[in-house]
């Protein structure tokens, strides 16, 4: 595991933004050494980045109630609209106000009850499961873009696109059959290539490679534009999201750093547009704009610039 040495004034200047998991080593007055997970309140201590294994998933249920006679509440702390399907694969003695599946939509930020489950025969048996499964956005949304999209790639700096639509190398899965890769060197700003609000931020991962094991293990900003389309930036450098979630960001704004976290073998930009197509999340073709705002479709091999 990788150490990090901080300064506190360092860390304090990052405070409110998406911080990666740590672990803090220190020794206290009595020269006994302690370990934590906050920053402790001493000039020296040593910090030890977190492996977290996977992304934390910000939507749920909670069942409120007794188990005979409940309710099912769908929690969506992502900042943005979540599907969610409900099944109840078994089902004794039990009735609900909804046939199954069901499926609902759940706005960003919000807590909202969706089945009741009761008891049909009082003083007999009963037993019951249920599971879920949720994909990001509406499925009412409409790609809508009014102009083409900028380039997320800071003026002044051409870099190359490595791998495009339908990219036979990892760009063929409905989420990135129209992804774009954009080779660029680690610390690279990113820019953002359209306005909207960040629905949800991956900040924790430090490391990355061509195994399979990295897959779903890359730091990303997930945007959620006006139309309900949403894009993604990912393999980002570990802590450099500049925004918390919730932020509103502008068109050409400063978002975050290229790393190469997650399933990568080099530092680069992977960007996706997709929408939620019903229970399954597909990515959508896109044209960019070039420094005259003429649209063009992006292509492997290709040489692009905001000069």
């Amino acid at each position: 595991m990788p150490r990090l040495f901080l300064s506190i004034c360092l860390l304090l200047a990052l405070a409110g933004l998406a911080q990666a998991e740590k672990l803090y080593k220190h020794k206290d007055a009595n020269g006994t050494i302690v370990f934590s997970d906050r920053q402790p309140g001493v000039r020296n201590f040593e910090v030890s980045q977190v492996d977290v294994g996977s992304v934390k998933s910000r939507f749920g249920l909670k069942k409120v109630g007794k188990d005979e006679n409940c309710k099912l509440v769908a929690v969506n702390e992502y900042r943005g609209p979540v599907e969610v399907s409900i099944d109840l694969p078994k089902c004794v003695n039990m009735a609900s106000n909804h046939q199954f599946p069901a499926r609902f939509v759940i706005p960003g930020s919000s807590e909202q009850e969706i089945i009741r489950l009761w008891r049909t025969q009082p003083g007999q048996g009963y037993s019951y499961t249920y599971k879920h499964t949720h994909v990001f956005g509406d499925p009412r949304a409409e790609h809508r873009p009014k102009k083409p999209y900028r380039l997320p790639i800071p003026a002044g700096r051409e870099f190359r696109i490595t791998q495009s639509f339908k990219g036979g190398k990892s760009h063929t899965g409905p989420q990135n059959q129209y992804a774009v890769d954009i080779a660029m060197p680690q610390g690279t700003k990113i820019m953002a290539a359209r306005s909207g609000v960040i629905m949800d931020v991956a900040n924790d991962f430090f490391t990355g490679g061509a195994d399979a094991k990295f897959r779903g293990r890359a730091n990303y900003v997930r945007v959620l534009h006006d139309d309900g389309t949403m894009a993604v930036y990912a393999h980002l450098k570990l802590e450099t999201v500049q925004y918390p979630i919730g932020a509103r960001i502008e068109e050409g704004q400063f978002i975050a750093e290229a790393g190469s976290t997650g399933y990568s073998t080099g530092p680069h930009l992977h960007f996706a547009v997709q929408k939620n197509f019903g229970m399954e999340l597909r990515s959508l073709p896109f044209v960019f704009a070039d420094k005259y705002g003429r649209s063009f479709t992006p292509e492997a091999g290709m040489k692009v610039s905001m000069n």
